[in-house]
Parts: structure tokens; C-alpha cells; sequence
């Protein structure tokens, strides 16, 4: 019976780890790259993927109620006039977007990101549209979560 539980925590743990991507260390030296390149700071870049995804290029938050929900590392929202203007804006590979893939994913939640920073002039109220929509009307979780972006690389 011991053996027989040992296996089946196994095989959980497995399972577990078969739906979740962790990027590697030399991925994420690329995605701090594509960042800077962007103008966004390594520790923004850094503690975004973190805040977002737990650095999991297959993360997926739960579905609003108008049925869309997030993906990827940047957790990049999927209503279709929301991923159709940041592809179309910020995609820049030749290839086929893939909100999966970390590299592509990156590229265009950074370059919408940057934007956004140009637009309000500084990260934090950047942050809060890119969690949110809108600066005026997010919650205090949103603001919390600008707030530790904002401050990862203050000790």
C-alpha cells in the first residue's frame, strides 16, 4: 500500500509539472534584453513576469464573464480588440504571434508596456493600465501590485 501511495504522488507531481513551464535562466536573460532594448528596466521586467506568471510561459488566469481571459508569461489579455492591437502594434517577428512562446510573448507586452510609459509618464501609472485598463478606477490590489513592480529594485 506504501508503494502503491508513493507512486500515485509521483505521478501527481509529474502531472503538476507537465502543465507548468518554468522558463529558464538564459530565456529570461533574453526577455530582460528585449526589455531594455524597450526602455523597460530589468528589475520592472523581472518582477512583472514574476507578478504575472510565476515566470510560467503557459499560465492562464481565470475567464471574466464576458468569456476571455490571460496568457503567457505577460499574461496578455485575449478579448480580441485587445490582442489584436498589441500584436499588430507590437509584434515584430516574422513569424505567427504565439502567445505562449516567452520571446514573443515578451516582445509585445514590453513594447506595450514602454508605451504606455511614454503615454503616462511614469511606470507605476503605466502599471496600472497594463493590470487594469485604467488608472482612475483600479482597485487597491492593482495599485498594491504597481507598487511592488514599481519598488523590486529599491532594497
Amino acid at each position: 500500500m506504501k508503494k502503491v501511495c508513493i507512486f500515485i504522488i509521483l505521478i501527481s507531481l509529474f502531472c503538476i509539472n507537465a502543465y507548468t513551464k518554468v522558463i529558464d535562466n538564459r530565456t529570461k536573460h533574453i526577455i530582460y534584453e528585449i526589455g531594455l532594448s524597450k526602455g523597460v528596466p530589468k528589475s520592472i521586467t523581472d518582477r512583472l513576469m514574476y507578478e504575472e506568471s510565476k515566470y510560467d510561459d503557459h499560465a492562464e488566469s481565470e475567464y471574466t464573464k464576458e468569456g476571455y481571459n490571460s496568457k503567457g508569461l505577460f499574461q496578455i489579455y485575449t478579448r480580441p480588440d485587445n490582442l489584436e492591437y498589441i500584436v499588430s502594434k507590437f509584434w515584430t517577428g516574422d513569424e505567427k504571434f504565439d502567445i505562449y512562446n516567452p520571446v514573443h510573448n515578451a516582445t509585445a507586452a514590453l513594447g506595450y508596456l514602454s508605451a504606455l510609459h511614454r503615454q503616462y509618464g511614469s511606470w507605476y501609472e503605466a502599471l496600472l493600465f497594463y493590470n487594469h485598463g485604467s488608472i482612475k478606477t483600479a482597485s487597491e490590489d492593482t495599485r498594491l501590485y504597481a507598487h511592488r513592480i514599481v519598488n523590486a529594485g529599491n532594497p
